[in-house]
């Protein structure tokens, strides 16, 4: 319709070359002849043919150099558009060593780094530079952290140590700079750190000491969350040390290993700012043009030698439940080789594998070969990175070192985009939140041009390194020194994000296994305070496979009353769905309970007894006799579900508590559990679940 406004005449249908006169053209609105469109109505066809011509001018200018081989004076010719009329240019192919190159996110030149400009700093430190990373940590993770973090500092010329916090319990050093990674583990510091933080709680004079400190938690704990290390971070300030760089709350809830790197790139900064020597120089080429390796060992072996992991065969596998329950707990006992032992209650950290038909399935998206040999170097040696000392199959890759199931980080989503090449594809990516259910593959496949779109060097940047899995173990060296028993929970439920059913990578690959076949696993220690030793009453709540440490317990207290010995009261109470269901070595329970070895107390949530649906309901229900064992000294132990279980059985101790105290409120009944905590009377070994 506008094209049929008064301005154009008494009959605009009728065909008159004198409208589009300069006389006419100038008498008419700027805006009344509109031939593209205009706002909702405006041509596609013209975005799309803009969006053409900027792709195919980045294409021209990333392949080749365009040369004006004519001194080419610019003349206008103006038809519908406005173009430089006889302009010709010739074009000749670019070399790699001047191609175009974007820098991807996260790299030294990407914008908004903080801090001096990378070129503005020091490429090493003075030399003799000597740096302390300690740890506090129960199962690794901070360890890991520590480790990686010295790895930084050695690659510009720091000297140095990696230790627990209690190495260092009875002072800091102030001749090197000191940094600590540290966890709270419900709200306490884990086994390494006790006696340091104890000695931190004194009045020790620090002044001198230069400090950094990064803390790991999880903030679904909101209670302790970051407890323990911003205690050490503020007590070492009011002592007299220094920050060398504030400290990093690093949540494994969120962006995790995006926080650590964070905190990796600013400590490198104030390393090189407080401790650089300009004179430094970029380590030299190698006097030789050949690096020789020598290979011995299996493919998995480098990987195992960083996690301290040996081989071990499995001797027997099958269900502990009945067949078809869709909640599979599997039974495997291991045989321990020769020099590895164990105690009662500790855990096997085990290398899990990918499930075949995922690494097809993540081999299709990425637009990979499975039977590609890869030759991997790493830039410089890290800790946090691939562990491999020879040439690995795609196929190998993609099932034994990178995680194939996480959901993936704000960074991992930064890559993706960038190397899309599709701009709705692209903007879709960026406009990802931290809540979208989807795996890494899940998100490769609904993009499908990302496939092929990732170089191998981009890609193994992108892939995180895969991690070993810790299970309790649920057998006991007084009836089996020589083979270690586990009962696996098997993770297998429809997808989050629709696609399908997820598996558990850890719980998934240990169910597949058959007696004959080899895992790679170590004997992680548990921590001290949970291993129970039979000379106080012990009251042990389980639900699921929970039930691991304690079945090892109740196999302790039989080969103790075997030998003549009396023991104490001792009660089991664990959840499960029904008895003939989930009810985990049942027969061999009831029988320790016939033999006066424990009272045995299930909780069948499908067939309650008298209202007890769960543990925490039976507890309630037989208060008097819990309240008297504890009254008597007992020690509590609970394990399984951090989530939903153990606060529940957290709470039915208060009620106990409440309940017999005269004039005792909700405060008052925290302070209680409180101090049964702090005593190791009431001893939590939980997870949260997945």
């Amino acid at each position: 319709m506008l094209h049929r406004q008064p301005v154009w005449g008494d009959n605009p249908e009728l065909f008159d070359p004198e409208r589009f006169t300069p006389e006419a053209e100038a008498a008419r609105p700027v805006h009344a002849f509109k031939p593209f469109g205009t706002g909702e109505r405006a041509c596609i066809g013209r975005q799309f043919a803009l969006h053409e011509a900027t792709m195919l001018l980045a294409m021209l200018v990333h392949r080749y150099r365009l040369h004006d081989h004519a001194d080419y004076r610019l003349t206008v010719k103006e038809t519908l558009t406005l173009k430089p009329e006889g302009f010709t240019l010739t074009l000749t192919p670019r070399t790699d060593t001047d191609r175009v190159h974007a820098p991807l996110p996260g790299t030294a030149t990407a914008a908004g780094a903080e801090g001096p400009a990378p070129d503005t700093l020091p490429v090493g430190v003075r030399p003799g530079t000597r740096a302390l990373f300690l740890h506090g940590s129960n199962y690794g993770t901070c360890r890991a952290f520590a480790a990686q973090l010295a790895d930084e500092a050695a690659a510009v010329g720091c000297v140095t140590e990696v230790a627990a916090l209690d190495d260092y319990a009875d002072g800091l050093p102030t001749d090197r700079p000191v940094m600590i990674t540290a966890a709270s583990y419900n709200g306490r510091p884990t086994d390494d750190a006790t006696a340091f933080t104890a000695w931190l709680d004194g009045t020790p004079d620090l002044t001198g000491v230069t400090y950094a400190v990064l803390g790991v938690g999880d903030r679904n704990w909101a209670a302790t969350y970051q407890q323990v290390p911003t205690r050490i971070d503020a007590r070492l300030a009011e002592l007299g040390a220094t920050r060398l760089t504030d400290r990093a709350a690093a949540d494994a809830s969120g962006d995790l290993t995006g926080t650590v790197r964070d905190f990796t790139t600013r400590l490198r900064t104030a390393l090189l700012q407080e401790y650089g020597d300009p004179d430094a120089t970029a380590a030299e080429e190698p006097a030789t043009g050949y690096e020789v390796r020598t290979l011995t060992g299996g493919p998995l072996d480098a990987l195992a030698e960083r996690h301290g992991l040996v081989p071990m065969t499995v001797t027997e596998a099958y269900d502990l439940t009945a067949p078809g329950y869709p909640r599979t707990k599997r039974f495997l006992r291991i045989a321990l080789p020769d020099g590895v032992t164990y105690r009662t209650a500790d855990h096997l950290t085990v290398l899990p594998a990918n499930a075949p038909d995922l690494v097809d399935r993540a081999a299709a998206a990425l637009g990979v070969d499975l039977g590609t040999v890869l030759d991997i170097r790493a830039g410089r040696p890290r800790r946090d990175g691939l562990a491999t000392d020879r040439p690995v199959t795609v196929r190998h890759l993609l099932t034994h070192q990178v995680e194939l199931q996480e959901r993936p980080t704000a960074r991992q989503l930064a890559l993706l985009a960038e190397a899309n090449p599709c701009p709705p594809e692209r903007a879709a990516l960026a406009a990802l939140t931290g809540d979208d259910p989807r795996t890494l593959v899940e998100i490769v496949e609904d993009h499908p041009s990302l496939r092929g779109a990732l170089d191998w060097p981009h890609l193994l940047d992108l892939l995180t390194p895969i991690r070993p899995r810790h299970y309790s173990l649920s057998s006991s060296p007084a009836a089996d020194p020589r083979h270690a028993d586990l009962m696996v929970s098997v993770l297998d439920a429809p997808a989050r994000s629709g696609k399908g059913r997820y598996r558990g990578t850890g719980s998934g690959h240990l169910a597949s296994l058959l007696p004959g076949d080899t895992v790679y696993a170590r004997v992680q220690p548990c921590r001290e305070v949970f291993r129970i030793d039979g000379t106080a009453p012990v009251v042990m709540v389980a639900a699921g496979t929970g039930l691991a440490p304690f079945r090892g317990a109740v196999a302790d207290r039989a080969a103790a009353r075997a030998a003549g010995a009396e023991l104490p009261p001792a009660l089991l109470y664990f959840g499960c769905d029904a008895p003939d269901a989930d009810f985990l070595h049942a027969g061999e329970l009831r029988a320790a309970e016939s033999a006066g070895t424990v009272g045995l107390r299930p909780a069948f949530s499908a067939a309650p007894e008298n209202g007890a649906l769960f543990e925490q309901h039976r507890i309630a229900a037989e208060a008097d006799e819990v309240w008297d064992l504890l009254t008597a000294g007992a020690r509590v132990y609970v394990c399984g579900d951090g989530s939903r279980m153990a606060p529940g059985v957290r709470e039915a101790f208060r009620a106990l508590y409440r309940e017999r105290t005269p004039g005792a409120d909700d405060t008052a009944a925290v302070r209680w559990l409180d101090s049964l905590v702090a005593d190791g009377r009431y001893v939590e070994d939980v997870y949260a679940a997945g």
